[in-house]
């Protein structure tokens, strides 16, 4: 079998011509598409909760860790403590981090439209759905 027959190829491929596109837009700003993630995942009125971003985005704590501290160091993100729990801090977006997102969300959305619009909604559904079922055949694993 050659590699392009295989799946895992296929989409890890696919995944990194994805953060290629991304990472253009978001070198713009000094991020990389990771970091415009994680400003995608924390919301926009209350914050999150940091223990909650990790397991939201699949990432390691250590790396979670060390972008949030880039995001800090940006000025993109402000960690104030948890009103319910002082050993806790929930993230919140700055001025600046609320326009990077708004410019991160604009960009996810205009690939999606751009993806959409070359395929039937049935074909998106068959597509999700086999995602979905990969997904949990690879839980299934653990």
């Amino acid at each position: 079998m050659e590699p392009e027959d295989t799946i895992d190829f296929n989409i890890r491929k696919t995944w990194y011509n994805i953060t290629k596109m991304y990472n253009r837009t978001a070198s713009n700003y000094m991020v990389s598409m990771s970091l415009g993630m994680i400003i995608l995942n924390i919301d926009m009125f209350e914050g999150t909760p940091s223990t909650q971003l990790g397991p939201n985005m699949g990432m390691e704590s250590t790396s979670l860790s060390r972008s949030l501290n880039k995001l800090e160091d940006s000025r993109v993100i402000e960690r104030k403590p948890d009103p319910n729990d002082k050993r806790k801090s929930i993230i919140h977006l700055t001025k600046i981090g609320l326009e990077w997102r708004e410019v991160a969300k604009d960009e996810v959305l205009r690939f999606n439209n751009k993806v959409f619009s070359h395929f039937e909604k049935s074909e998106m559904d068959i597509f999700f759905n086999i995602l979905k079922k990969i997904n949990k055949i690879v839980n299934e694993d653990k």
